[in-house]
């Protein structure tokens, strides 16, 4: 007798792991950088690793803070960037405006 299930794991269960995006008419294993870019705007990723996207280039001098709205929370944030002399340029510390919702 052959038993035969829906997928094709040993377990029989789903895969969890299958996420593919489907853009332009190709399929991607990740989100391609371009695409990020048009969409969202530049890209960072702050001190804990949280990423953070602004329509204008984050260029905040070193100790200094500034507001900018961010495209993937759709809020104000305050951007406050440190120069990592061990790294290469800047880390950046984001909070939350007091005034965003």
């Amino acid at each position: 007798m052959n038993l035969i299930g829906c997928a094709n794991t040993p377990s029989g269960a789903f895969e969890t792991k299958t996420t593919i995006y489907y853009l332009d008419g190709k399929f991607h294993e990740d989100i391609p950088e371009d695409y990020i870019f048009k969409t969202w705007g530049y890209r960072i990723e702050d001190a804990i690793g949280k990423e953070h996207t602004y329509r204008n280039k984050v260029r905040v001098p070193h100790g200094r803070k500034e507001t900018m709205w961010c495209t993937i929370h759709r809020q104000s944030e305050v951007i406050k960037a440190h120069y990592n002399p061990k790294g290469d340029g800047y880390y950046y510390w984001v909070n939350r405006h007091k005034k965003s919702l």
